[in-house]
């Protein structure tokens, strides 16, 4: 009786597939948390340019139209003037070179979110304090 009270209380192998997917899955949704914006961006941008070199080796002489709109939400998430030096230029060279562009200025807001930095100080009173306690 005891035994097969025993082999109950251990999840059977669908169980414990299940158990280790959803693991998986909580720990993958705590990794995505952490990462930061401008490093997702990074990432993004990383992907892009190596879509736009594979357009570059089959010769395209336009970008399509998912990857142009995809790089065009990217760059004006950076800056809205690369966005504005985008264009409407597809040519895969002039906009590999604004994803250059737009990837430099994100590494540089990457490194400066890395540097550390000095608390902000609260005051605990007031303005008019202070100058009434020196006066």
């Amino acid at each position: 009786m005891r035994a097969a009270a025993t082999r109950q209380t251990q999840p059977g192998p669908m169980e414990r597939t299940c158990l280790e997917i959803a693991r998986v899955e909580r720990e993958a949704a705590f990794r995505r948390e952490r990462i930061s914006r401008t490093r997702l961006r990074v990432r993004e941008a990383d992907v892009l340019i190596d879509l736009i070199e594979e357009c570059r080796v089959r010769s395209f002489r336009l970008i399509p139209a998912a990857l142009w709109s995809a790089v065009v939400r990217a760059v004006g998430a950076v800056d809205p003037g690369l966005r504005d030096r985008l264009g409407i230029d597809r040519n895969p060279d002039h906009v590999a070179d604004i994803l250059f562009e737009a990837q430099e200025v994100l590494l540089l807001r990457a490194l400066d979110s890395r540097r550390p930095r000095l608390a902000p100080i609260i005051p605990l009173f007031g303005e008019r304090n202070r100058t009434a306690a020196a006066g």
